[in-house]
Formats: C-alpha cells, structure tokens, sequence
C-alpha cells in the first residue's frame, strides 16, 4: 500500500508530530474510539475514482479466512517471504484462534479479502508486535486503507490500553511504503537491523518502530541510571531527545582480564539444545552444566540469521564464553546476521559484544519485562552482520533523520 504525501491532511501531519504514547495517538483521534474491528469498519466513499469505487472495510478475521491470508502472502512475495508460517494455512489458523492474536482484515464490497496484518498480543512481557502487513497488488495504492487501518489501529489501542505498554514491528527498507504507514500509526524509529532479511531473493535492512504507553516510561521503567560505553552514545541521545530520559553514565574504561583457566572450565561444560518447528527453524539453547545461566535464540536456515536472543548469566565470563561459542555456530552454519538485545547497566557486556564485531543499532528503552518486579529495563541493540549494507536505502525524513542521529559505521 503507498501511503502519498497527499493522503494525509496537513493539518493531521502537524498533530502527529506531537504524538510520543499510546495517550497522546488516542486524544488525537477519540473520533474513532467506540468502533467496532469484529463486526468491521468501513466509512463513505467520498472518491469518483475509478480505483475508489468500491467499498473498503477493515475487520477481524476469522478461521476460514486463514487460506486467504496465506494466499496474500504468495501472491504479493511470489513465495519468498522469509517466515513461511505466514505462507501456511494451519500456522495461520492458529493464529487467528489464539485469543492473543488479532489479524486484522482489509476487504472490498463485505467479503473480498485484498490484505491483512497481524498484530499479536504478549502478555507476558506486556507488549503488542506487529507483523505480517500484505496488499495485494492490484490494490496497493488505494488511498481510503490507512484511515481505516488507523480506525482499527486505535479501536485496538483502546481494547488494550493498560494492558500492552508498548506496541512495535519492523518496517522494510527496500521501499518507504511500511514507514509512511508506522508513521501514520504512531510508530517511531527506534533501531536499524542491517540486511536483516531476504525479500525476492535480496537481502533488505529493517527498521524497528515502537510506540509506548506513559506509563511505561514513567512508572514502570527501571529507576537505575543507564551505564553505557561511548560507542553506544549515539544511539542513547537519540533516544534522550525523543522520550526526555535522563543523562547515562558513560563507563570508557571498562577492563575484562578474563583468567583462561577459568574460561576453559566454563566451556568444558557447555550444553548445546535445539528445538525444530515443522517449518525448519529452531531455538538454540546454550547452557552451563550446574547453572542457570544461559543464552538463546531463534535461528532461521532459509535467510541464515540468528534472532530474538534472550540470555542470563552470573558474571562476564559466562557472557564472553557463550558469544565465543555463538561466533563458532557463525562460521559453521554461515549466519550471515546476528542480532543481541543487551542490557544498559552491565557495560562489561557492552564491551563483550563490540569486541565480538557487534555494532550497536539503537537504544530501546523499556524494551525487557522484569516480571518478577513488574519493570521495564532499557536494552541496547547490537547486529553482527555480513558485507555493506545498501547505499540505496528508501526512507522517509523521519527514518532518514534517525540513521544520521545514531551515526552507524557505514555512510549511506
């Protein structure tokens, strides 16, 4: 979908620069409050253009309408999207039966399906990811679909205010379409993932989008003053800028002195798991015999990357041994990106990771639930990824504005 400069009234652009929470996008648009997704949401056409004489709405989807999802995502990706399960009939399914997840429906005329999106619901770490935006081709381009996925948008801010503090996804670099619509949503650039992904064959960078309930900034964030190396500095001021956070202590002298011995014994009792899905990827498990400490994460064969990575540990030296045994998994399965969301008060990982050729792409406040203490903690994204990244990025000036802010080791 091209959502144009000239869908969006001026004087809506103007009060969506305003925008930073979930509160500050609802007192903006309360027109839209009362709507209902499950029994759809259309409004007048105002349009005599030919592409405009139909009659959109935006919807839940049900159960049977799965196949169509799926259908959505073959025709517009012609087969090569990177998470098959979005190509596949029962994954899709499931999802749609799961009470956690909403997948919102574009159709014309009451019952012809021409997009989607997913957004899924956890409410274990209180967030709200979106994923899975697709419109047919035919129909990319009609001007009447933002208002009304900004209709659906808020009626869902409305059911889960409160309850999903914060609301993310990614948006494609190949093209500026899926940052026009995060933009018009609310959604603010918050990270970069370089060639994260292969879309018709080509690999694509990513930027990461989120929009924060107040609270989560306020109440729940983490009251301990982030402690960050200098690399890290730039990513961290934008963020400062944009949500008004504290200044963080800089540590510029943080010394490892790992004892070789000791490393040794750590890495005699490493424990290898993996767990496979039936549609080829698996959760890499890497522990320590008679500890808790561990780090995972998501690996995909068909793009080669290694993604959504969770660890704990006891001390920097379990940290160092386990990035040392995840570079080792690197070069054997030839990951061409690895992506590590890091903690903002322990610096010596910081430094771990950097000395390892990870690069930090983004501050994310709030980004990890602490549930046993009901917070928030701030988390830094640092990407290991392979060649040049694209000179030939499609962006709009607020993505544009970010990449400059954060200042990545490449110019674009």
């Amino acid at each position: 979908m091209v959502l144009k400069h000239n869908t969006i009234a001026k004087e809506e652009v103007k009060e969506r620069k305003l925008i930073i929470t979930i509160q500050d996008f609802l007192r903006t648009y309360a027109k839209y409050k009362d709507l209902n997704l499950e029994s759809g949401i259309t409004f007048p056409r105002k349009s005599s253009s030919k592409v405009q004489k139909v009659t959109p709405m935006v919807q839940i989807a049900k159960p049977e309408e799965a196949q169509n999802i799926s259908e959505i995502f073959k025709q517009v990706y012609q087969g090569t999207y990177p998470y098959k399960e979005m190509e596949n009939l029962q994954e899709i399914r499931k999802m749609i039966e799961d009470p956690d997840y909403n997948w919102i429906l574009f159709k014309i005329n009451g019952n012809e399906i021409i997009g989607c999106i997913g957004l899924q619901y956890d409410n274990s770490v209180r967030s709200m990811m979106l994923h899975g935006f697709a419109i047919k081709r035919e129909y990319q381009g009609m001007t009447s679909l933002p208002k009304l996925l900004l209709a659906g948008w808020v009626a869902l801010l409305n059911k889960y205010e409160k309850k999903a503090l914060m609301w993310f996804g990614e948006a494609r670099s190949a093209h500026s379409k899926s940052q026009f619509l995060g933009a018009y949503l609310g959604l603010k650039p918050i990270a970069f993932f370089p060639k994260k992904d292969v879309f018709f064959n080509r690999e694509e960078s990513q930027f990461l989008l989120i929009l924060y309930d107040e609270e989560i900034l306020t109440k729940y964030r983490r009251k301990e003053t982030p402690k960050i190396i200098p690399r890290v500095l730039p990513c961290y001021f934008y963020a400062l800028k944009r949500y008004q956070l504290e200044f963080p202590e800089i540590k510029d002298h943080v010394t490892l002195n790992f004892d070789d011995k000791k490393i040794k014994a750590i890495k005699r009792n490493l424990i290898y798991q993996e767990e496979n899905d039936n549609l080829g990827n698996s959760l890499i498990t890497i522990s320590i015999k008679n500890s808790d400490a561990y780090i995972s994460f998501l690996y995909n064969p068909l793009i080669r990357i290694f993604e959504k990575t969770d660890y704990k540990i006891s001390n920097k030296k379990q940290l160092f041994v386990f990035i040392e045994a995840v570079k080792e998994l690197i070069k054997e399965l030839e990951i061409r990106y690895f992506e590590f969301f890091a903690s903002a008060y322990h610096p010596a990982h910081q430094v771990i990771l950097y000395d390892a050729g990870l690069r930090p792409f983004g501050y994310v406040p709030c980004f990890k639930y602490i549930e046993e203490e009901d917070i928030f903690e701030d988390q830094i994204v640092f990407i290991y990824y392979e060649g040049k990244v694209s000179g030939n990025l499609k962006m709009i000036p607020e993505t544009e504005n970010f990449l400059k802010a954060i200042k990545p080791s490449w110019n674009f």
